[in-house]
């Protein structure tokens, strides 16, 4: 029995009789209906799923409303074994015709038609149109060429239908419109539809993996989580609360195709699911040759040129099959494969660590060798709990030492640190040449982040070190250079230039150095030259290094991760928040780095508002990762998180708010980033700065400034000394100008600008200042930076400046928030108000003005005077930029990957 094709993903409704709603269609939505109104048609092409059905719907509902009649027709597999089948519900309202003649058959249909239609145009709808019946297409194609009807089709191949209607598209008759995934904001907006709110970026992210943008696959796994109680909501945020299950719609939706493939098929389907990429040799020895290859004729499996690997065509359904392979039948398969006498050894890493899961749970024992290479394949796809599965499922790990190392790595991930630590020290007593080394790299990594250490990190590098010199070549060369590379992290990761490697910068120009130790090296580096104040140097490495990091292959997700954080954490230090908000952005469209990206965006993303000044931008990010750290910080970012908030509430001057998150960020457990740590603290004392006139806040963030100084970490320096500064305290502006003037390049002048303008209340330095905020996207510090400008200037008599300054600050304003800017702010406006902005805008004097409005040319100034104050603009110049060619400066937007 042949195994029959891949179920139709959609049928015009999903499981439980659901209608699948239209979103992210905007543009093919319009396409479809410009060809039914103006050509004689469309068909809509694309895989099952994907949502043909859903859109020939919608489209003709919407011209339905106009001039069409519409008439639905549908081709299945049943229908076509009878002539006329898809039509017969029409022909049998039609007074009896004899069905041998088609020419009779077509002037009947066409005449019934046009009666039902009254006088409109008639709109055929036809779902699978490549499995009508012969009679049935030819009576619709005609029907078409004499212009008696336009049609909507749709297929998941247009080559499948047959050649009349293929010549129809041929010949433009009708327009071919192919349809995609949706994409991540389309698939997120179905499942807020579905949810009824907001999902977090890791729980609409989780989802999407799975589905890749298919609507139906995307509705049945959203609400299958729901119903699961794996996305929960929170304070209105759905969050992930656990693996995703694949049991409920979407199982009971596969079982049907499922049960339609004969049993030889459906034990090869089993066993590729069970064991994705099993090589085919491997498959050939327990499976029929004849059934592998009519399923992968049919589109159900699909084989690899190169390693000769098999997997079913879409990776959900070998997750589906594999989750409802009954256990029995589950044992049954795995002692078939051991009968074989396989050699996994010899696979490819991802079948290799495919059977070792297998084994594990079949409770098998796993050879060390073989769970060795499997946990590293799973270290490195960012998937710990498969490694220590893995490992737990061999009998002696203690015989192996490449296992031990790999286990120890999955066991840092998890962040159990002092099993990590106890397996390394165990590592380590077996004194084995090939793993000394990266057992202590890994040691130090993990002391690093213990509070209690039993070593310093230091320590274990300089063993490290030591251990790699009594390699013989070429191993210490390449071990010497992974010594190098985390001697740079760490060193970035303490925000300590001063323990950096002095060979890194020779590192970072070896071409010949891999890339998994090169770009990491690269990326410390950057961080390094940003922490010494060498802005200049720091941001064009780091430039190079995203380019390199886009043309990278085969990087683990892990260290691709590291570089882009590292990047990340450049351009902030550089004082460069755009270009940070411009790289998350760039950065999700990277297809390696888009998983780590799209879970866990909205951190960095609210972070870098918040430092802008823009709160509301900010909480808006921070407020799904606050929920959704809750469930899981195993990185230990809630601290941040909830700092931050509480800094966004009192720039708002929520201060019970501020208070609330404030008092709940909780103490680390272990020894954070150094950046995460300086932002927290920053972000604590710069709320309560706010808040309290005391000046305690101000004297800690200018002590916690000059501490920063003194371990040479110039970007966390300049960064409390000017909020200090700007609140008033002039020995911290003092402190900042002098500090400030260690650095290079723009942004060291600005902050020491800042710092000489707010020493000195000098108007001048203070604009410049504010100038170069406002063009960095500091937009915080910069409105208080030109408010302070505006005052000395008024102070000096230096009235142009004040006007320039008066312009700076609105500018900054205005960019705070959505609330400030000039289009929500002329929603406050009366009418007459507007009205009189527009005019003035346009250039018409008061005196014009009062002649048109029937009023004084001073009532005219005195309105004008509070319009300006509502629109926060400094007069008539600016009003006529900002309204004159209809655009205010504006942040650019970064686009979330989820919202």
């Amino acid at each position: 029995m042949r195994a029959a094709p891949p179920p139709p993903l959609y049928r015009g409704r999903a499981a439980a009789g659901t209608q699948i709603r239209l979103v992210g269609r905007n543009e093919e939505f319009s396409s479809v209906v410009s060809a039914v109104e103006s050509n004689g048609g469309a068909v809509i092409v694309g895989p099952e799923g994907i949502g043909k059905t859903a859109l020939a719907n919608a489209a003709a509902r919407a011209v339905a409303q106009e001039d069409f009649h519409v008439v639905h027709f549908r081709g299945s597999s049943f229908s076509a074994e009878t002539a006329y089948g898809a039509l017969a519900w029409v022909l049998s309202e039609m007074p009896d015709t004899p069905l041998g003649n088609p020419v009779h058959v077509l002037r009947a249909l066409k005449e019934h038609l046009a009666q039902r239609a009254e006088g409109r145009r008639t709109l055929l709808v036809v779902d699978n149109v490549h499995e009508l019946d012969a009679l049935s297409q030819t009576a619709i194609v005609q029907l078409m060429r004499q212009s008696a009807a336009a049609m909507l089709a749709t297929t998941p191949d247009l080559l499948r239908c047959g050649e009349e209607l293929v010549r129809l598209w041929s010949e433009g008759m009708i327009r071919r419109i192919d349809l995609g995934p949706l994409e991540p904001a389309g698939a997120v907006a179905l499942m807020e539809q579905i949810t009824g709110g907001r999902l977090s970026a890791l729980a609409a992210h989780t989802v999407w993996r799975q589905t890749r943008g298919n609507p139906l696959f995307t509705s049945l796994l959203c609400r299958d989580q729901v119903a699961a109680g794996r996305l929960k909501e929170r304070g209105g945020i759905w969050t992930l609360a656990g693996p995703l299950s694949f049991n409920g719609e979407i199982a009971d939706w596969l079982e049907s195709w499922y049960r339609r493939i004969g049993s030889r098929e459906r034990r090869i389907v089993d066993l590729v699911s069970l064991c994705p990429g099993i090589p085919l040799h491997a498959l050939l020895g327990v499976a029929d040759a004849e059934c592998i290859e009519s399923l992968e004729e049919q589109g159900v499996l699909t084989v690899s040129h190169g390693e000769g690997a098999v997997l079913l065509s879409d990776p959900l359904y070998a997750r589906l099959v594999a989750e409802r392979v009954p256990m029995g039948h589950f044992f049954e398969l795995w002692q078939e494969l051991l009968a074989a006498g396989l050699d996994p050894e010899s696979w490819p890493d991802r079948p290799a660590r495919a059977f070792a899961l297998w084994a594990a749970a079949a409770g098998s024992p796993v050879d060390a060798a073989l769970a060795a290479r499997a946990c590293a394949a799973a270290n490195r796809d960012g998937e710990p709990a498969d490694a220590l599965r893995i490992a737990d499922a061999v009998q002696n790990p203690g015989t192996h030492p490449r296992l031990q190392l790999e286990r120890a790595r999955a066991l840092r991930a998890v962040q159990e640190l002092q099993s990590a630590e106890a397996e390394l020290r165990r590592l380590l007593e077996r004194d084995d040449p090939e793993t000394t080394v990266p057992a202590l790299l890994e040691l130090a990594l993990v002391v690093r982040s213990m509070p209690e250490p039993s070593m310093s990190p230091l320590e274990a590098l300089g063993l490290a070190e030591a251990a790699a010199h009594s390699q013989p070549e070429p191993a210490r060369t390449g071990l010497l250079h992974q010594v190098t590379a985390a001697r740079a992290f760490l060193a970035a990761l303490d925000s300590n230039p001063a323990i950096a490697p002095p060979e890194l910068g020779a590192l970072c120009l070896d071409w010949a150095v891999p890339a998994a130790v090169l770009l990491p090296a690269r990326a410390s580096r950057c961080q390094l030259l940003a922490l010494e104040g060498r802005a200049q140097e720091a941001r064009l490495e780091a430039a190079e290094l995203w380019e390199s990091l886009k043309q990278a292959r085969g990087l683990p997700l892990a260290a691709g991760a590291e570089i882009l954080d590292g990047i990340l954490c450049t351009y902030i230090m550089c004082a460069e928040p755009l270009q940070a908000l411009t790289l998350l952005d760039q950065a999700r469209k990277v297809r390696y780095l888009e998983t780590h990206l799209s879970a866990w965006s909205e951190l960095p993303a609210g972070v870098i508002h918040a430092l802008c000044g823009r709160s509301d931008a900010a909480l808006e990010c921070l407020l799904p990762a606050h929920r959704q750290l809750e469930v899981d910080d195993r990185g230990e970012l809630l601290p941040l998180a909830l700092a931050a908030m509480g800094f966004c509430y009192a720039e708002q001057d929520e201060w019970d708010m501020m208070a609330e998150y404030l008092a709940a960020v909780p103490e680390f457990k272990t020894v954070p980033p150094a950046h995460v740590l300086t932002a927290t603290r920053f972000f604590q004392l710069a709320a309560a700065l706010r808040f309290s006139t005391d000046g305690q806040p101000s004297a800690e963030l200018a002590a916690q400034g000059r501490r920063a100084a003194g371990l040479g970490n110039y970007p966390a320096a300049v960064l409390c000394l000017s909020a200090a500064a700007l609140s008033g305290d002039t020995a911290a502006a003092a402190l900042l100008e002098t500090t400030a003037g260690s650095g290079d390049g723009a942004p060291a002048r600005m902050w020491e600008t800042l710092g000489a303008g707010l020493a000195r209340k000098s108007g001048r330095d203070l604009f410049d200042a504010a100038a170069a905020l406002l063009a960095r996207g500091l937009y915080g510090h910069g409105y208080r930076a030109a408010l302070a400008a505006q005052e000395a200037a008024e102070t000096a008599n230096q009235r142009e400046l004040g006007r320039q300054a008066r312009m700076v600050a609105n500018e900054c304003y205005r960019m705070l928030a959505e609330a400030n800017s000039l289009a929500s702010r002329l929603g406050t406006l009366s009418d007459f108000e507007r009205d009189l902005a527009r005019r003035a805008a346009s250039g018409a004097s008061s005196a014009r003005l009062g002649s048109v409005l029937h009023l004084s040319p001073r009532t005219v100034d005195w309105h004008l005077g509070r319009i300006f104050l509502k629109l926060h603009v400094s007069g008539r110049a600016e009003l006529r930029r900002l309204l004159g060619d209809g655009k205010s400066a504006r942040l650019p937007e970064v686009t979330q990957y989820f919202k």
